[in-house]
């Protein structure tokens, strides 16, 4: 007989935009409605296709808060769209601002990995148990490579050690106190031109001395580039010079970056730059 979990987000529609890039990384805003609603999280109404373990940005129409949400996993097809599970990477004092919301609970289970069949005990969400429950099975990361592999409900006994929460997002490394220029968050196209080639990617937060981007393709630390933020597809676009600082792998189809602008000063091979801090 099958095993009963607990996964009781309730019903309510909550007027939300959606800020993110479809599975060919295209960037949309679109205006949609929560399904239901956690402490955590929500499963969600959208027209466009989502990859697992991607971020978005919802923002509540009705307070004018926003946060950054991660795809948990798709649920279902709607006759208006896509059903998916989403949670938040930081979980706000109440986003919802909906009363007598249940308070948030852990659904334990066994999961196996379809790749390298490591077992691990997790402690799963309400949104990450939905998921679960209508695919039987979850994507996430596993630590045998760099792409997200396939969980599945296993009666194996757990792999000695392996005993983890639910999967957590790619962790941000502080800002280092000695950097120089205020960022400032945006979302905005950048145009990234590299080796003669061109990509349009996703602006995250901008200063003085560089930006944060996001990105299908992977920049090496220290490869030089061009760009173009923010972008006007159409109109005249300054590009400037500058350098990869960093590089984070948030999952196989999305990374993170960040760029040092590169100005020329009085001598061959002056800079002025940022720590490389993340």
């Amino acid at each position: 007989m099958a095993r009963q979990f607990l996964a009781n987000p309730a019903a309510v529609e909550v007027p939300i935009e959606v800020v993110g890039s479809d599975l060919d990384g295209r960037q949309y805003v679109e205006r949609t409605r929560t399904l239901s609603i956690t402490r955590d999280g929500a499963t969600i109404l959208l027209a466009n296709k989502l990859a697992p373990e991607s971020e978005l940005i919802i923002h509540n129409l009705r307070t004018n808060e926003e946060v950054v949400v991660r795809v948990v996993g798709h649920i279902r097809e709607d006759i208006a769209g896509h059903v998916y599970g989403v949670t938040f990477l930081h979980a706000p004092d109440d986003l919802w601002r909906v009363p007598d919301l249940p308070p948030a609970s852990l659904n334990s289970i066994v999961l196996e990995c379809s790749r390298c069949h490591v077992v691990k005990l997790l402690s799963l969400t309400e949104i990450e148990m939905e998921v679960f429950q209508s695919k039987r099975a979850l994507t996430r990361r596993c630590e045998c490579g760099v792409a997200c592999t396939i969980w599945k409900e296993t009666t194996r006994e757990v792999t000695v050690g392996k005993k983890e929460s639910s999967p957590q997002p790619p962790a941000e490394i502080p800002e280092r106190e000695e950097r120089k220029h205020k960022r400032t968050a945006i979302k905005a196209l950048v145009c990234i031109r590299c080796s003669g080639r061109e990509e349009l990617a996703e602006c995250e937060d901008m200063s003085r001395g560089g930006f944060r981007f996001r990105s299908r393709k992977r920049y090496p630390a220290g490869t030089r580039i061009e760009a173009a933020v923010p972008f006007v597809p159409g109109s005249t676009n300054i590009f400037v010079p500058g350098e990869i600082a960093y590089h984070l792998e948030l999952t196989e189809l999305s990374h993170r970056h960040g760029v040092a602008y590169l100005i020329t000063g009085s001598g061959p091979g002056y800079k002025d730059r940022e720590p490389e801090s993340k």
